[in-house]
């Protein structure tokens, strides 16, 4: 892994992966001011339309400019997390990594809510910056070097990519899952599957890190039913590289035990309470988004947001399928366990929600748009609608609309 990390560091991707991230990180920045200078919130809370969960809102001097744009949804959940863990039962769905390094890092400092906001910025920030030169090292692996920068700018454009620098558990998952994925390609099954560990310990999408790790270990170590190890050691080793596919899974299955141990109720319940979501039919949220589009249904309805989750839902069907033979199983793997996952959900309110920001998950997808790319006129429908929503998207975050 050493050698790997020392690559990267020597690559061009390095270079590329930096100026991407600054360019993206000083322009959000600035964009995040100009739009709340346009359109400023009023200066108290409202529990439906801006809730801050009862922490304090960050609207003036520095803390406002640079951390009070940030402050919105889901990352009050994380803060409030790092403060006082799990006592409230909403914020029971999101595991502890994230918010434990937050509160880890504060210590030093002092682990008030503007440190918070702070040091969610910094390690969602940190993270970004690593994701996007790991993204361009490997799409120059997988597509070479003409390709490589444009799909990195293809990813770091698209409408909701602006979550990979707020304080998310965006950045983190991400790099840890993709982290994970091109280490167990190479049969590096120790270190993929501790990544794979801290992935689901970030989100619980990464339990499904299992699927492809399998078929990976079936490939390198069985090898279609034959044992490619010498019997006098195939035992030892086999059994550890087993347990390190098996990491994600046992992560997921810590996180359920540790929050019955303390009383919470299950996932599904807290989800279906407060998110109004519940499992069922794969893609039943499909027909209902159509029906609210098309037929005024009594979902979200009139809003640009369940357009391009749509558009997005169909977009991640189509790649996924096309992945499998450009990229290999392994990649299809990943893909469409993933998108079975998402499409899992559903809900008579929302249905398809944040698809748009879960797309940041499919790699293979932009692997195929930085190929598609190469053609001008592709080139050009993949760049401009994304810089016009990226622009929508992001200013109606800034000011407390709901984006994904």
């Amino acid at each position: 892994m050493a050698t790997s990390i020392r690559a990267v560091l020597h690559s061009s991707s390095f270079k590329t992966g930096t100026a991407v991230f600054w360019v993206m990180r000083i322009f959000l920045t600035l964009w995040a001011i100009l739009a709340l200078a346009v359109s400023p919130l009023p200066a108290e809370p409202n529990e439906i339309e801006r809730p801050y969960l009862g922490q304090p809102i960050l609207n003036e001097g520095a803390a406002g400019l640079l951390l009070g744009p940030w402050q919105r949804f889901d990352t009050l959940h994380y803060t409030r997390i790092a403060a006082e863990g799990y006592t409230n039962e909403s914020d029971s769905v999101f595991p502890p990594l994230y918010p434990l390094l937050i509160r880890a890092t504060g210590f030093p400092i002092g682990n008030t809510h503007s440190t918070h906001m702070l040091l969610g910025i910094i390690i969602g920030n940190l993270a970004c910056w690593a994701l996007f030169v790991l993204f361009h090292y490997i799409a120059d692996k997988e597509l070479g070097e003409a390709n490589s920068t444009r799909t990195l700018v293809y990813y770091a454009i698209f409408p909701t990519a602006f979550f990979l620098v707020a304080p998310y558990t965006e950045s983190l998952f991400l790099l840890l899952t993709l982290g994970s994925l091109w280490l167990v390609k190479y049969g590096r099954f120790g270190w993929a599957g501790l990544l794979g560990f801290g992935a689901t310990l970030t989100r619980n999408t990464g339990a499904l890190l299992i699927i492809p790790f399998a078929y990976q270990y079936w490939q390198h170590c069985l090898g279609y039913g034959k044992w490619k190890i010498e019997p006098a050691s195939w035992s030892r080793q086999l059994i550890g590289k087993g347990i390190a596919v098996l990491l994600p899974a046992v992560a997921f299955l810590l996180f359920v035990i540790y929050r019955a141990s303390i009383g919470l109720p299950s996932l599904g319940r807290i989800y279906n309470e407060y998110w109004y979501q519940k499992t069922g039919i794969p893609g039943q949220d499909l027909l209902r988004a159509l029906n609210t589009m098309l037929l005024g249904g009594k979902a979200r309805s009139g809003e640009l947001t369940l357009w391009f989750d749509f558009f997005v839902a169909i977009l991640l069907l189509i790649t996924t399928i096309l992945a499998f033979k450009r990229f290999g199983i392994m990649w299809g793997l990943y893909s469409a366990v993933m998108l079975f996952f998402i499409f899992l959900p559903t809900s008579e309110l929302k249905p398809l929600y944040s698809f748009s920001r879960y797309a940041l998950a499919f790699f293979p997808t932009f692997l195929l748009f930085g190929e598609w790319g190469k053609n001008g006129w592709m080139n050009r429908l993949i760049l401009y609608p994304s810089i016009v929503l990226y622009l929508y998207f992001s200013g109606q975050f800034f000011i407390w609309g709901w984006v994904a």
